[in-house]
């Protein structure tokens, strides 16, 4: 089975009211086609950039999963139904990076971020000799 990586953007207000169904329905959508959730975490909440099915912002939730390739048509199918994802991206994964980028999902935010670089200090006018 190939490894995929599924960026949903999801309804805000439903996930608002609910985090738990909402996500939960990606991963059942997954599950019904013959997948396996491998990691799945929030991503952002972002205005969007054009209103997509009348929303201005939207929950990025990201996904790492194994299915097998027929199933992906019919989870892609299902996605174009389903009023709680407004739009979906999913893309295979290289077999010599899977497991590197689902250690990272499962990582979240617990890795430090590193903090800009400092701006450099302008030097004082030395005063006219």
């Amino acid at each position: 089975m190939a490894v995929y990586e599924g960026m949903f953007i999801l309804d805000p207000t439903k996930f608002a009211r609910d985090p738990g169904a909402a996500t939960q329905q990606v991963a059942d959508l997954i599950t019904t086609h013959g997948g396996t959730v491998l990691a799945a975490r929030l991503w952002d909440e972002r205005k969007l950039a054009y209103p997509i099915k009348g929303h201005k912002k939207g929950v990025y939730w990201l996904t790492y999963f194994k299915m097998p390739g027929p199933g992906l048509t019919s989870l892609e199918r299902q996605c174009e139904i389903t009023d709680e994802i407004i739009r979906k991206l999913v893309l295979k994964v290289d077999d010599r990076i899977a497991d590197a980028l689902v250690q990272h999902a499962l990582a979240g935010d617990a890795a430090p971020r590193r903090s800009p670089p400092a701006a450099p200090a302008t030097p004082a006018a030395a005063p006219p000799a």
